[in-house]
């Protein structure tokens, strides 16, 4: 994909010789270099750190969490729902590109069960990658299964040429004890009435489906609410889109933009294997439900209700 100068520099080669003005140019490609975006999807499992051929790309944030029933203030890696960089990609270099995901250690360190340990390794891999690729490294699994392991999804970005009036929306499936999904959206074009339509379709645990195009508004944003569906069916699995904060919301899609919503959360409880942790596909109670009950001081990370969210890929 070519590097941009976008639209300036698209009116001033009109003026010339001419633009055409169906492709559009993207903001944030680079030459050489491989394109990194990491994301946390994986119910119950404490911060993480990335690191790129050695040394660590992901940030510390300050996180506000229930600890040993007591609210606490930590330091720790990218968090569940978690995207990092926010937009655009971190650039390493390509070619044998070392790729290791590690259970952050919170400071100060917490004394509520955790389902793995701070510091343990939960990818490590090297992936073959050139110059102007780009790779999102997704982390999901159930702790101690043998059939849906915690790991991380090293997904080729492929992004299809970007057409004017068009977004690009692709699914990551990280519902580690869901079955497969469509996805069904819904926007109202301008001057249009409300329009209701399936993007994509039958897409199980681990798998991403690739870009599709969906109608925008050429001059401004335009509002999608997506939801997840039983496969064939209008049963609704999860909420729709939501923000990193639990926010419920539409997403604002843009022309040209790419864009990966995640399904992410549990289909059902999961009692995590020689722990007394119950990860909980239900909301954390925000009071206790009887006199004593403390279910609603458990840790955040326990609660994994499913449905969307989304990261903006470029």
């Amino acid at each position: 994909m070519k590097k941009i100068s976008y639209i300036a520099a698209c009116l001033f080669a009109l003026a010339l010789s001419g633009c055409d003005k169906s492709q559009i140019k993207q903001v944030g490609d680079y030459a050489t270099g491989v394109q990194l975006k990491f994301f946390h999807a994986a119910p119950g499992l404490q911060g993480l750190d990335g690191y790129v051929n050695g040394v660590q790309v992901t940030p510390i944030q300050a996180v506000s969490v229930t600890d040993n029933f007591l609210p606490s203030a930590i330091t720790t890696g990218y968090f569940y729902n978690g995207v990092f960089p926010a937009s655009n990609y971190s650039v390493a270099p390509s070619g044998n590109t070392a790729i290791k995901i590690v259970t952050s250690t919170p400071s100060p360190a917490l004394i509520s069960p955790q389902i793995v340990g701070p510091g343990v390794t939960i990818t490590n891999a090297t992936q073959t990658t050139a110059d102007g690729e780009a790779y999102s490294i997704i982390t999901s699994g159930l702790p101690g299964s043998a059939t849906t392991p915690i790991k991380s999804f090293i997904i080729k970005d492929v992004f299809p040429a970007a057409v004017a009036g068009k977004a690009y929306v692709r699914l990551a499936h990280m519902s580690p004890n869901a079955g497969a999904v469509d996805i069904t959206a819904s926007y109202t074009p301008t001057g249009g009435a409300v329009t209701q339509t399936t993007i994509i379709t039958n897409i199980s645990y681990g798998n991403v489906s690739d870009f599709v195009p969906v109608d925008v508004n050429p001059l401004s944003t335009t509002s999608y609410t997506f939801q997840s569906v039983l496969t064939g069916t209008t049963t609704k699995f999860g909420t729709t889109t939501v923000t990193a904060s639990g926010a419920v919301a539409p997403v604002a899609l843009t022309p040209g933009r790419y864009y990966t919503l995640v399904l992410k959360g549990l289909a059902a409880d999961y009692a995590v294997p020689s722990t007394s942790i119950t990860l909980r596909a239900t909301a954390r109670p925000t009071k206790a439900a009887t006199p004593g009950d403390q279910t609603y001081l458990l840790p955040e990370i326990y609660f994994n209700v499913p449905g969307l969210n989304y990261y903006t890929n470029k």
